[in-house]
């Protein structure tokens, strides 16, 4: 039996915890099974960043304890020690300044906090350390993440505030039920994740309007395109661009929560497949953004028409204009925090394990990530060839991404329904199955009925298999996932509710979108055809 350090043994999550507490897996955000140095990094910040900024915001829960079992991240919530009403009333004051200005204020951390030491960190990446050095550095990186995390959770959390008291109001002023109907006012909105999908589809249209660039991509092999553009004066001049559009956009990677991923920066392929595909698709962005942007104003124009003339009906308006201005920062932060802090720590983690590399502790420089933060400090220190325990460290993180996990351990706590929690998560609960009428039921994310063939994508070396018109069938869905949204007919998951990543996109592209099943990705099989409907949150099994 293996002896943990103290490090790693605040990380992972013991036999007597699980009996104790109340874990669960977040599949929403981090689904998959992370490698060692990733989780060395993003679970203590998380379990601080959690503690910190809810603090600050004197949010009515203390913490969020992350740990790890099987390679998979559990969370246990730590409910507010003191009287819960007292200090609801206490957020109410700390986010209150806040509301009018959310988006200014990510950007203000972005461009003085983040970019800054994203900056010293690529430069990191590209100069020779010493080892001495570079602990200094990984250490240095260890601690930003704290911060970083920190941060989010003061960026994120004020957002929710928001929707929820134009969710209240709305209710009240309108007399309708359904009052998430809100989030359908707030399409249309311009984020980092739509920015970047607009991106691709300019590059798109610059291969659309030539026949040697179109050649290149419609008659290779995705392996081969960038060989082909090499070939030609017009070819070199699209990947200087593309170059530029990787510069900008290209600090991420598949899962986004991870080292060990590839980023786009690093290889142009990832686009270059993206746009591959975006070819044989006849799509118009720009249209169709504002379509989206001209229904939005129709409806909340309808809205108002509905609502008596009132002082309630005036603070809906204010609250609205800020909703709206704040509306596309769920996807930047992400841009900015969740997707290109991993991204460039891992362009200078990969720059430490050349290091060691040279010094013979490992083979190449990526097995750097199979290492626990508290060995590489050791490593770092020591230099001592690990061979052997990386290469069980690969084994059992490849037996982590295909082992089946329970979702949750210990017995959950007798509360009722967080409607901001499921507005987010997801219905709690048990799956809802009727095998008789052959349905089930998850979130109604986005309105509308599609039915069509079933493609179940675990992860992003899968995106290929989706072809114009399929139903997107996943666990959940990322930033890096955006693209596939201008493909699919419909999406279906198992994780999520009206305010995940997915069901936020959904409503951009006018998909049908039910959110966290539960079961789909066990039930459905490639082939499979069913009938998603978004408005009342049903999916039927029409054939398998």
């Amino acid at each position: 039996m293996n002896v943990l350090s103290a490090f790693q043994n605040d990380l992972f999550l013991s036999e007597e915890e699980k009996q104790t507490g109340f874990w669960v897996q977040d599949n929403l955000h981090i689904a998959h099974a992370l490698s060692p140095l990733y989780a060395s990094f993003q679970l203590p910040a998380m379990t601080y960043g959690t503690k910190q900024g809810f603090e600050t915001l004197k949010l009515p829960i203390y913490q969020f304890v992350v740990k790890l079992a099987d390679g998979k991240m559990y969370q246990q919530n730590i409910p507010f020690p003191g009287d819960a009403n007292d200090r609801l009333k206490e957020h109410q004051e700390a986010v209150k300044p806040l509301l009018p200005r959310l988006k200014p204020r990510l950007y203000e951390y972005v461009n003085k906090v983040f970019l800054p030491f994203y900056t010293e960190v690529k430069r990191n990446a590209e100069r020779p350390l010493s080892l001495k050095e570079a602990e200094e550095k990984v250490k240095e990186l260890h601690d930003f993440y704290k911060k970083a995390w920190q941060l989010h959770f003061e960026i994120v959390m004020p957002r929710s505030d928001l929707g929820m008291m134009l969710e209240e109001l709305y209710g009240a002023l309108t007399g309708d039920e359904n009052t998430a109907y809100v989030y359908d006012l707030l399409e249309g909105v311009m984020n980092k994740s739509l920015e970047t999908d607009q991106a691709l589809w300019e590059l798109t249209d610059k291969v659309k309007d030539s026949n040697q660039l179109k050649q290149a991509f419609t008659e290779q092999k995705s392996e081969d395109i960038e060989a082909n553009l090499l070939g030609t004066a017009e070819g070199r001049e699209f990947l200087k661009n593309l170059q530029s559009f990787l510069n900008e956009y290209g600090y991420r990677s598949a899962n986004s929560h991870e080292f060990i991923d590839e980023t786009w920066v690093e290889n142009p392929l990832h686009a270059l497949s993206i746009i591959a595909g975006y070819v044989r698709k006849d799509y118009d962005f720009k249209k169709n953004y504002e379509d989206v942007v001209k229904k939005r104003e129709e409806s909340y124009r309808d809205v108002l028409a509905k609502m008596p003339e009132c002082e309630e009906k005036e603070q809906f308006k204010l609250f609205y204009g800020w909703a709206l201005d704040a509306w596309g920062l769920d996807e930047d932060h992400h841009f900015y925090i969740d997707a290109m802090l991993p991204a460039t720590a891992r362009l200078f983690l990969l720059n430490v394990g050349t290091l060691l590399a040279d010094h013979q502790v490992i083979h190449q420089p990526q097995d750097i990530f199979h290492f626990y933060y508290d060995e590489l400090l050791e490593v770092l220190k020591t230099p001592v060839a690990s061979h052997e325990l990386i290469v069980n460290r690969k084994q059992e993180f490849e037996e982590n991404r295909h082992k089946k996990t329970p979702p949750a351990y210990g017995t959950p706590p007798q509360t009722g329904e967080d409607p901001l929690l499921e507005r987010v998560f997801g219905k709690m609960g048990p799956p809802e199955v009727d095998e008789t009428q052959k349905i089930f039921k998850g979130s109604a994310a986005s309105r509308g009925v599609y039915t069509g063939v079933v493609k179940i994508i675990s992860d992003p070396s899968q995106f290929s298999k989706l072809k114009q018109g399929d139903i997107l069938v996943c666990e959940t869905t990322a930033p890096a996932w955006t693209t596939l949204f201008s493909l699919a007919g419909a999406i279906v998951t198992n994780a999520g509710g009206i305010l995940s990543h997915a069901g936020t996109v959904a409503r951009e592209y006018k998909l049908p979108a039910v959110l966290g099943t539960k079961v789909a990705v066990d039930l459905l099989k490639d082939g499979d055809v069913v009938t998603v409907d978004g408005t009342n949150g049903v999916v039927t099994i029409e054939q398998q």
